[in-house]
C-alpha cells in the first residue's frame, strides 16, 4: 500500500485550469475543473467565456488554479535546434533582448524548440487580478508549451487549441494561428478532452505531476507559486487540525468530568443510603451466612453422591462412547438475583458422543438395570456439525 505525499495531500483532489487566449481581438478564458477520483481524473465543470477580470463568481477560490497565458501578449517562435543551453536558444530566437523584463519557456521537440516569451509586467498584472479575487495561483505556463505534457498521448498529427493548431510533423511549421469552428475531442489515456480545454487540462496535469521536461524562467516562477500555495495550505490545514485537536481535548475533558461527577454523585447517594440502612444490611448479611452454610452442606452431599454415581456409570462405559458433561441436580431455570435457586432433585444429565449406536443402546440398558436408578430417558440423539453422533440422557434416581 502506497501513502500519498504531504504535497499531494495539500494540493487536494480538485484542480482548476485556466487558459487566457485571444480570439478575434478579444481576450477570453477557457476553464476546466478536474477531480482526482478512485477511477481516475474526471471532468466536473468546464466553461469558455470573455475575460472581464472576474473568475471567482462560479469557481471555488480555495482550489489550486493553474494558468496558461496564450494571448496576443505572448510571442512564440520556433528554432531549428534542441540545444541544451537556454541562453543559446534564446539568443537564436530573440537576440539583444533584456531578459530581466521577460518570462520565457522552452519546449524542446525532436528537431525543433518552441520558445515563448511575455513581459513580466503583463503576467504580474494578471496574477494580481487573481489575487484580488482571493484566488491562489499554483502554477503558470506560456503559449502552447503545456502541450508537452500530453503530446505523446494524442494520436492526431494536428492538434487544435482555442486559437491555434500544433503540428506533429516537424518539417512543417509547428504552431500556426488557426481557429477550428467546431469543437474536437481528444482521447488522452481514456479521458475525452475538448480542444477548447486542452491547454487548461495540460496545465492541470503538470500541476498534479509537479514536473516538466520544459525549461525557462517561467518554470522557476511557477515552482515558487506551487511552494507558496502548499505553504498556505499547510498553515490553513494545520490551523484547522490544531483547532480540531483542541476541541477534541476539551470534549474529552468535559466527558471525563461529567462521568466522574456522576460517579461522585452516585457514591454520595450510596453512602447516604447505606448509612440509613445499616440494620437492613446486617440482616442481609445474616441471611447470606445461613444460605452459605446450606450451600456448603448441599455441595458436600452433592460431591459425595456425584462421585459415587460417576464411578458406577464409568464402569459401564464402552470405549466407543465419550462423555463430555455430567450435570447433577440440574437447574430448573436460570439463576436470577433476588430469586430462590431451584434444582431438579434426584436427576442426572449425561451428555457425550458415540461411535457405535449398538454400544450406546447396550450401555443405556445396563444403566437402567442399576438398583439406584428409577428411569433413563434419551432426550437427544443425532449428528452435530462435525458429523459426530451426540446424545443427551436424563437419569431419574430412586
Amino acid at each position: 500500500m502506497t501513502f500519498p505525499s504531504i504535497t499531494s495531500l495539500l494540493l487536494g483532489k480538485k484542480y482548476v485550469g485556466v487558459e487566457h487566449f485571444t480570439l478575434n481581438n478579444e481576450e477570453k478564458v477557457a476553464l476546466l475543473l478536474i477531480e482526482n477520483k478512485k477511477e481516475g481524473l474526471v471532468i466536473s465543470q468546464k466553461d469558455r467565456v470573455s475575460y472581464n477580470q472576474k473568475i471567482a463568481e462560479k469557481w471555488d477560490t480555495k482550489l489550486p488554479f493553474y494558468l496558461i497565458i496564450n494571448t496576443n501578449q505572448v510571442i512564440q517562435k520556433e528554432v531549428l535546434s534542441v540545444e541544451a543551453s537556454d541562453e543559446k536558444l534564446l539568443h537564436k530566437a530573440f537576440p539583444n533582448t533584456n531578459w530581466e523584463e521577460f518570462y520565457f519557456e522552452i519546449w524542446r521537440l525532436k528537431t525543433k524548440s518552441i520558445i515563448v516569451i511575455t513581459r513580466k509586467t503583463y503576467l504580474d498584472d494578471i496574477v494580481s487580478q487573481y489575487e484580488k479575487q482571493k484566488i491562489t495561483i499554483a502554477g503558470i505556463s506560456l503559449g502552447v508549451c503545456a502541450l508537452s505534457e500530453v503530446f505523446e498521448y494524442i494520436r492526431e498529427e494536428e492538434i487544435f487549441t482555442n486559437n491555434q493548431s500544433v503540428s506533429k510533423l516537424e518539417e512543417n511549421q509547428i504552431v500556426s494561428s488557426n481557429v477550428h469552428d467546431s469543437s474536437i475531442n481528444y482521447n488522452i489515456n481514456g479521458l475525452e478532452i475538448q480542444n477548447r480545454q486542452l491547454l487548461a487540462f495540460s496545465g492541470i496535469l503538470r500541476l498534479i505531476l509537479n514536473s516538466s521536461t520544459n525549461s525557462g524562467s517561467i518554470l522557476s516562477y511557477s515552482e515558487e507559486l506551487y511552494d507558496s500555495y502548499n505553504q498556505k495550505q499547510f498553515f490553513t490545514q494545520g490551523l484547522k487540525i490544531m483547532v480540531g485537536i483542541l476541541l477534541a481535548v476539551l470534549l474529552l475533558n468535559f466527558a471525563f468530568f461529567t462521568h466522574y461527577y456522576k460517579l461522585a454523585q452516585e457514591t454520595s447517594e450510596t453512602v447516604l443510603v447505606n448509612k440509613s440502612s445499616l440494620e437492613d444490611v446486617g440482616k442481609i448479611k445474616q441471611r447470606i451466612i445461613v444460605k452459605e452454610e446450606k450451600v456448603k452442606n448441599s455441595i458436600g452431599k452433592t460431591d459425595s453422591k456425584s462421585s459415587f454415581f460417576i464411578n458406577e456409570i464409568a464402569k459401564e462405559i464402552p470405549s466407543s462412547i465419550l462423555l463430555t458433561e455430567l450435570i447433577f441436580y440440574p437447574l430448573e431455570k436460570k439463576i436470577k438475583a433476588e430469586e430462590t435457586i431451584l434444582t431438579t432433585d434426584k436427576t442426572l444429565v449425561l451428555l457425550g458422543t458415540t461411535l457405535s449406536n449398538e454400544d450406546f443402546t447396550h450401555w443405556v440398558e445396563n444403566i437402567e438395570k442399576m438398583r439406584w436408578i428409577d428411569k433413563v430417558l434419551i432426550t437427544h440423539f443425532g449428528k452435530n456439525e462435525a458429523n459426530e453422533t451426540e446424545f443427551a440422557i436424563k437419569i431419574t434416581l430412586k
